[in-house]
């Protein structure tokens, strides 16, 4: 084989190697993640009103721009607020409503300092910190003695944040959405219960 053979030969070796290892890379991949699958309250124990029904409202609408992030994904605090109550919140009849206001379901995205040097060069540094809060309040009217109504109010202003290496993948930053959005439903899920536990007693059952 003459010396142009050779090179043509050891091009088609370096051709076929970088395909095989764009494929590897491809198929390692990992599937993008389901931020849905990462917020359940199934498993938690009803919250029992004694309310004919219960209803959800909200009072947030997203700004849809920077710095804010929410309604690019499927997921939000509102509809963690939604779940929730749909989940945990049950009416066993009686006179009286029980109404779920959201009043905040923000998600926003600042942008870290960055250190210089060295470190700025080689070090892979945290690039964004996401910061999620859903506040909510809770309440409860029912008829009261002599026609008056009784009202019980619960409310909970719950916040969780994480931060965003420089390096992450579109994946991983999808991920790091989803685990936001499970901390602060596990958050909200935590204050709300507590806060109706101690301020409405009379309208449980």
């Amino acid at each position: 084989m003459n010396s142009a053979g050779k090179a043509a030969f050891a091009c088609r070796h370096i051709a076929v190697a970088a395909a095989l290892l764009l494929l590897t890379a491809c198929a390692g991949d990992p599937p993008r993640p389901t931020a849905s699958a990462a917020v359940s309250f199934e498993a938690r124990p009803p919250i029992r009103l004694a309310v004919a029904f219960i209803s959800v409202d909200s009072f947030f609408t997203p700004p849809g721009r920077a710095p804010h992030v929410e309604h690019l994904h499927d997921v939000t605090p509102e509809t963690v607020a939604r779940s929730w109550a749909r989940a945990r919140l049950v009416s066993t009849g009686g006179p009286g409503t029980a109404a779920l206001a959201i009043l905040e379901g923000s998600v926003v995205s600042e942008d870290l300092k960055k250190k210089g040097g060295l470190t700025g060069i080689f070090g892979d540094q945290q690039d964004v910190k996401l910061k999620a809060r859903l506040k909510a309040r809770l309440t409860v009217e029912r008829p009261g003695a002599g026609g008056g109504a009784a009202t019980w109010t619960a409310e909970v202003d719950a916040y969780a944040d994480r931060t965003v290496l420089e390096s992450a993948s579109l994946n991983e930053r999808d991920e790091a959405y989803a685990k936001l959005m499970q901390s602060l439903a596990a958050e909200f899920d935590r204050s709300l219960t507590a806060e109706i536990q101690r301020s409405m007693s009379p309208a449980l059952r």
